[in-house]
């Protein structure tokens, strides 16, 4: 279930490329229109590859994770999740469901820099986490996932570029 809502996670960014002027509310998640190789997972076992495609429309981003079935994976992977932007209480909203019935929902205040920080409000097991993604360029982000509110030693590493 973490496996699965951390890499939900990390694919929730959104924000201006690095050094460029910040974007607001939804417009900040263009950067991520469009479709994106990533290889991680869980730390320890061996990374796996899998495709991110986000579509931003009517105010709401839409994500899906695809991770098709490799070494010891027998059966394919999904997560489809929505963010948007509550400016009442400006933040950032996501709520996932995956392939397993796992879902949960995350938030994150608006940011300046090219680091985000998000944090579980409520997961289907009651196991709330935290993440944080960095954008180190316009075509490349790396999300680590923590397994506790307040938890420095990771248990879920990614990095992402973005498909031509």
């Amino acid at each position: 279930m973490k496996r699965a809502l951390a890499l939900c996670a990390f694919a929730v960014a959104f924000a201006a490329p690095a050094g460029a002027q910040p974007a607001t509310g939804m417009a900040a998640m263009q950067y991520y229109v469009g479709t994106w190789s990533c290889t991680g997972g869980p730390v320890g076992p061996p990374s796996q590859k899998a495709t991110v495609t986000y579509n931003l429309d009517a105010g709401v981003m839409r994500q899906w994770v695809d991770v098709p079935p490799q070494g010891k994976m027998k059966t394919p992977f999904a997560v489809s999740s929505a963010t948007t932007y509550d400016a009442k209480k400006g933040r950032y909203v996501s709520a996932a469901l995956d392939t397993s019935s796992a879902w949960g929902v995350s938030v994150a205040k608006p940011w300046t820099s090219s680091t985000e920080r998000w944090t579980d409000i409520a997961t289907n097991d009651g196991k709330l986490g935290h993440g944080i993604l960095v954008r180190t360029d316009e075509n490349d982000f790396t999300y680590t996932g923590y397994p506790t509110m307040t938890g420095t030693k990771p248990n879920f590493k990614v990095a992402c570029k973005k498909s031509p």
